[in-house]
C-alpha cells in the first residue's frame, strides 16, 4: 500500500511540475512577445527595421520608423515623422512638421500635421484621414485614402491614386493626373474664415483646379470663392457649384 501511495504521490508531484513549466513557459514566452510603447521628452526616436513596438511619442524630436517596422500610433510636437517602406502603424500625428511615407506602408487610421506636408509614396494605404493646415498633401501611384484629403494652404496632388471621401482645400492648388480618383466632393471653402480675418491674410492670385482626361471625381466640385478651372474635356467630374 505504500509503494501505491507513493507512486501516487510522485505521479502527482510530476504532473503539478508539468503544469507548473508549461505555464512558465508560457508566461516567458508571451513577456518574450509583449511590445513596450516608447514615450520621450526631447530627442529623435529611431526604431530598428522590422521591430514591433507599442505607441511611440516625443515632444521635441523627430520620428523615424525603419523598413518592416510595426507600431501604434506615432506622435511628435516639434519634429517630423517619417516612415520607411513596408511600415505599419495604427496613426501618425505631429504639430510642427512634415511627415514622409514610403512604399508600401499600411496606416490603419489618420495622418494629420498643421505646420508641414505629407508626402506619401507609391502603395500606399491609410485607413482614415489625411490632413494638414500650412503643407501640401501628395499621394502617388497606387495609394489609397479612405477618407479625406484637406489642407487649408497648400496644394493637393493625386497621381493615379484614390481618395474615399471629399478633397478639401481653402487656398492651395490641387492636381488630379493619370487616372486619379475622388469618390466624393471637391471642395473650395470659403477664405474668409475667421483665421484669415485674424491676421488679415490676403490672397493675389486664385488657386488652380486642374483634372486630366484621365482622372475622376464622383461627386461634384464646390467653390466658395474664385478658382481657376482646367478641367480636361474627357475628365469624369460632377456638377461646377458656385457658392459665391
Amino acid at each position: 500500500m505504500r509503494a501505491v501511495n507513493h507512486s501516487a504521490r510522485l505521479s502527482a508531484a510530476t504532473l503539478l511540475a508539468l503544469l507548473l513549466g508549461s505555464y512558465l513557459y508560457g508566461t516567458d514566452a508571451n513577456a518574450a512577445t509583449d511590445i513596450e510603447d516608447i514615450s520621450k521628452v526631447n530627442g529623435r526616436v529611431e526604431i530598428g527595421a522590422d521591430e514591433p513596438v507599442g505607441n511611440v511619442s516625443t515632444v521635441n524630436g523627430r520620428i523615424n520608423i525603419k523598413h518592416g517596422a510595426s507600431a501604434g500610433r506615432i506622435k511628435t510636437v516639434n519634429g517630423g515623422v517619417n516612415l520607411a517602406g513596408e511600415v505599419q502603424v495604427e496613426r501618425v500625428e505631429t504639430v510642427n512638421g512634415d511627415i514622409e511615407v514610403a512604399p508600401g506602408v499600411v496606416v490603419s487610421g489618420s495622418m494629420s500635421t498643421v505646420n508641414g506636408s505629407i508626402e506619401i509614396a507609391e502603395n500606399v494605404s491609410v485607413d482614415g484621414d489625411v490632413s494638414t493646415v500650412n503643407g501640401g498633401v501628395s499621394l502617388d501611384s497606387g495609394s489609397t485614402v479612405s477618407e479625406v484629403v484637406k489642407t487649408a494652404n497648400g496644394r493637393i496632388r493625386l497621381t493615379n491614386s484614390e481618395v474615399g471621401r471629399d478633397v478639401v482645400t481653402s487656398n492651395g492648388n490641387i492636381t488630379l493626373t493619370d487616372g486619379a480618383v475622388v469618390n466624393g466632393d471637391i471642395i473650395y471653402r470659403d477664405r474668409r474664415g475667421w483665421w484669415n480675418r485674424i491676421f488679415n491674410f490676403g490672397f493675389n492670385n486664385d488657386p488652380l483646379l486642374s483634372i486630366d482626361e484621365s482622372s475622376t471625381v464622383r461627386g461634384d466640385i464646390h467653390l466658395y470663392h474664385k478658382v481657376d478651372l482646367d478641367i480636361a474635356d474627357g475628365a469624369n467630374v460632377g456638377e461646377v457649384i458656385y457658392h459665391y
